[in-house]
């Protein structure tokens, strides 16, 4: 999503977002804490993941450059059942959530943004519902290709495996499977 922000409405955000930097492996946001800030990605990759009850991390997303780093616990304002992780060196830019809702009600263009970015958290969540419902974990690995055609570079396997719902043998067939139809 492209927008240009006009210089005031720059002013205004920058008066509430605070530049913060994350190290590879550092967390942003644990289970069990109960957030109050928002964050917007300007680079790095993050990885959203839960620990399921055999100690496994479960991939629910990632945050790739130019997303928003929100979260149900931040709306709710309850603890967090996930961990938010840097997978790379990240800059972010973050805003105390109280003052970013006060900043959205003062503006009609912050108001509009958040709109559009709200429908396109939305959009990508039934998506990603309806490629577990009805799309082969092949075809689930193919789209996230094409959607992120570098991935592979940036993101362990074992992580891209966890997003997909499968194992990482499972993902490795099918990466052989792919190879072999692509070379023919």
């Amino acid at each position: 999503m492209s927008t240009t922000i006009p210089e005031a409405e720059k002013r205004n955000a920058m008066d509430i977002f605070k530049p913060a930097r994350l190290s590879k492996k550092e967390l942003f946001l644990k289970e069990g804490d109960i957030p109050n800030k928002l964050a917007y990605n300007v680079s790095g990759l993050l990885r959203c993941y839960y620990v399921d009850g055999k100690s496994n991390d479960v991939t629910k997303y990632f945050c790739f450059e130019g997303s928003v780093i929100s979260y149900s616990a931040l709306l709710l304002r309850q603890e967090s059942h996930y961990y938010i992780e840097a997978l790379e060196d990240c800059l972010l830019l973050c805003a105390d959530y109280r003052s970013f809702e006060q900043l959205t009600n003062d503006s009609l263009f912050w108001l509009k943004l958040i709109k559009k970015i709200q429908e396109q958290a939305l959009i990508y969540k039934e998506e990603r519902e309806r490629s577990f419902q009805l799309e082969t974990a092949s075809e689930r690995y193919v789209h996230l290709l094409r959607r992120h055609p570098h991935i592979e570079e940036r993101i362990n396997l074992g992580y891209i495996a966890s997003y997909l719902g499968i194992s990482q043998v499972s993902l490795s067939r099918i990466r052989s499977k792919l190879n072999k139809l692509n070379k023919c």
